[in-house]
């Protein structure tokens, strides 16, 4: 696999020396463009025909899959691989189909392989806690989260997917066992040529990873509270991107690697803007709101897309035709963008060519 150089570009210089560049200017990167246009698929059973044709005209330049290790508890050093699952998109067997019908349609894959702890609880999980008392528990955990990797890493080579995501949300394992994610991402390197990067929370996590520049884009799931007003104005929206921006400009210098959205997303209920996050539980009664959802992705796009840094963003998430039409009163209150305002204004940025690094 041909991979373009990941190459730090100059900032910007006023008035023709260093010392008069602007505090706060931000760092350019050649292989932040173009951008990466993606979208999570989420396929209990073989996508209809439309799906992926409908994602390739929205101007979906990836596909991402994730596929899930289980772990009883966040102290329990045992993940069992279940790689043939029978939900579709997370088996090895719907990844080569998919993988197979996107390059026929000129996309390209995207792996993102996660842990999941415990059972379904709308509260979150609780991964970012993992940790064991002894040594002995963290290599038993770490030699089977070592196995669930590689299988996956094996698996993006054969498939010949562009990117692989080592990790997702372990922000202990991440803090304290540096030492295990630089012999890991090594590890990867050698039997996978694509791409790499870490999937790390934007609350206390992405700021604390150690390991950035072992791996080609800086991860965040960008689940990032922009307002806590209720029905907030869309300037407030684009005003409340700025820390943020501001944050991430700054790891993506300290790294000298540009940035990629491992995850963004927003329910179409009211309180998106406050708690992106929040994960729709199965009794919710909240009522729609999809034009919240779709004025948060314009913010978005408005106030990130073109940052000179920024190498993309995997919108979370989408479901095949067959399956929406079944569960269209879920949908209506999920993270899909999918039949809402909001796809229109994804697609309209997706669609955009990429503006050229300088």
């Amino acid at each position: 696999m041909l991979l373009l150089p990941l190459v730090l570009v100059a900032c910007a210089e006023v008035g023709g020396t260093p010392e008069a560049a602007p505090e706060l200017a931000e760092p350019v990167f050649e292989a932040a463009r173009p951008h990466i246009r993606a979208v999570t698929l989420d396929a209990r059973r073989r996508p209809s025909p439309e799906t992926l044709p409908r994602l390739r005209d929205l101007g979906v330049t990836h596909l991402t899959l994730t596929s899930f290790g289980f772990q009883p508890r966040y102290d329990t050093p045992e993940i069992r691989l279940h790689n043939e699952a029978d939900w579709f998109s997370e088996s090895d067997t719907g990844i080569r189909a998919l993988a197979e019908e996107a390059d026929s349609l000129g996309m390209h894959l995207i792996l993102k392989p996660h842990i999941w702890i415990g059972h379904y609880s709308s509260a979150g999980q609780d991964r970012h806690r993992v940790a064991f008392e002894t040594e002995a528990g963290w290599q038993a955990w770490e030699e089977q989260y070592r196995d669930f990797v590689l299988h996956y890493a094996h698996l993006a080579e054969d498939v010949d997917a562009s990117i692989l995501v080592v990790g997702t949300e372990l922000a202990n394992a991440v803090r304290t066992r540096p030492a295990f994610w630089h012999t890991l991402i090594a590890e990867v390197r050698q039997v996978y040529g694509g791409r790499l990067t870490y999937a790390a929370n934007w609350w206390e996590e992405y700021e604390h990873v150690s390991f950035w520049d072992a791996l080609d884009y800086v991860g965040v799931q960008a689940y990032f509270p922009l307002s806590d007003t209720e029905n907030p104005t869309p300037e407030a929206l684009n005003k409340g991107w700025a820390p943020h921006r501001a944050a991430l400009a700054k790891i993506a210098q300290a790294a000298q690697r540009p940035l990629l959205f491992t995850e963004i997303g927003y329910r179409s209920v009211g309180y998106a803007a406050t708690e992106p996050w929040r994960w729709p539980s199965r009794d919710e009664t909240t009522a729609p709101d999809p034009a919240l959802q779709a004025a948060l992705y314009q913010a978005f796009f408005e106030e990130v897309w073109d940052a000179p840094w920024f190498a993309g963003a995997i919108v979370w998430k989408w479901y095949p035709e067959n399956d929406t039409r079944r569960h269209r009163r879920r949908h209506d209150l999920d993270f899909t963008p999918q039949n809402k305002p909001a796809e229109a204004i994804i697609g309209e940025w997706f669609r955009k060519k990429s503006p050229v690094a300088n």
